[in-house]
């Protein structure tokens, strides 16, 4: 159990990543963390160390977040992308750190906005994984990783523009 624990500690960020992109509400990200972690504990143990723990916990977070929005259309239940809201704001917080949160709250918003694949996808190039990695993540081709990227920022891009962000 210490392991798991030690695990989730150090890995913490890409789950909230990978949980703030594929929920629309806290209660959803709630429920999408919780079976992160169920699958990650249940998966530990066939961990064989083929590629870094940091892809394995990738690849868990991402098949479990994919996995999860379907179980939630089936549900039919629809929440729109607006519900998420935007967190807490702390009054000590000054203006450019006030304008960065909206700017990345904007960018998760519009993220979200993309199909399901796309997400993860893009969520990897900004984390800066390369794309050998992104591939072994995902399980395409590094080729086939440029072009869907390509693809995928333009529909960002005309996403973010949308969505009012003018330094797009």
């Amino acid at each position: 159990m210490s392991e798991f624990k030690q695990v989730i500690e150090e890995y913490y960020p890409i789950l909230y990543k990978v949980g703030r992109l594929y929920s629309d509400d806290q209660s959803s990200f709630d429920d999408l963390y919780q079976e992160m972690l169920i699958q990650i504990y249940q998966s530990l143990k066939n961990f064989e160390g083929k590629s870094k723990l940091s892809t394995w916990i990738y690849r868990v977070a991402l098949n479990t977040a994919l996995t999860y929005r379907r179980n939630e259309k089936k549900k039919k239940l629809e929440i729109p992308n607006e519900s998420f809201g935007s967190f807490e704001l702390e009054d000590e917080m000054g203006e450019e750190a006030r304008r960065r949160e909206k700017q990345i709250e904007l960018l998760y918003r519009s993220i979200r906005k993309l199909k399901p694949g796309d997400r993860g996808m893009i969520m990897l190039q900004l984390e800066g994984k390369q794309y050998d990695e992104i591939a072994s993540i995902i399980g395409i081709s590094k080729t086939n990783v440029g072009v869907k990227l390509m693809r995928v920022k333009k529909r960002l891009e005309k996403i973010l523009r949308e969505d009012g962000y003018e330094h797009v």
